[in-house]
């Protein structure tokens, strides 16, 4: 009967031991807005690497008007001449809403980005980059836990006039 009871206990460890722990909603919201500050600061930092380092590997951007942008690395490619030919200042006009459902979380936010070219001779020229001296857009992205953290894996944007909601 005893042995039993071992393989009782030992089958409700193992099971115990594979289920996780319920997540703290509040608590991935606020890592994600943290987050959202951080890539705020590497914007208006021109931080490359602090911006992709806030990335999926298999991270999409999705612009309108232009071909998506795959991959973390080929991000990173996209940022250098947009970083080497203007500074970018962000106005928030509303925080990231955050929505987490598991392993995966829906953000919508709305900036207005200004634009100060370096060289008032040379504009950006990156396709899907921001050109205009100002743009005010409401952004779409996806997240996925890792195991460090919180990454953005979908990053898209629609640009609107100020004062339409």
């Amino acid at each position: 009967m005893r042995g039993i009871h071992l393989a009782v206990a030992a089958v409700i460890l193992l099971v115990a031991a594979s289920c996780k722990a319920p997540r703290d909603a509040a608590a991935d919201r606020a890592e994600i807005e943290g987050l959202y500050a951080t890539w705020r600061e590497a914007v208006e930092g021109s931080n490359i690497d602090g911006y992709v380092a806030l990335l999926h590997p298999q991270v999409r951007l999705l612009p309108p008007g232009a071909p998506a942008i795959e991959s973390a690395a080929s991000y990173e490619e996209f940022l250098g001449p947009v970083f080497a030919t203007a500074t970018y200042r962000i106005d928030v006009l509303r925080m990231p809403v955050v929505d987490v459902r598991g392993d995966t979380a829906v953000a919508e936010y709305d900036y207005t980005i200004h634009l100060d070219l370096k060289n008032p001779d040379i504009g950006v020229t990156e396709p899907g980059a921001l050109t205009a001296s100002s743009t005010t857009a409401r952004y779409f992205d996806v997240l996925l836990r890792e195991d460090d953290g919180w990454r953005v894996w979908r990053h898209s944007w629609q640009t609107y006039e100020p004062d339409a909601p």
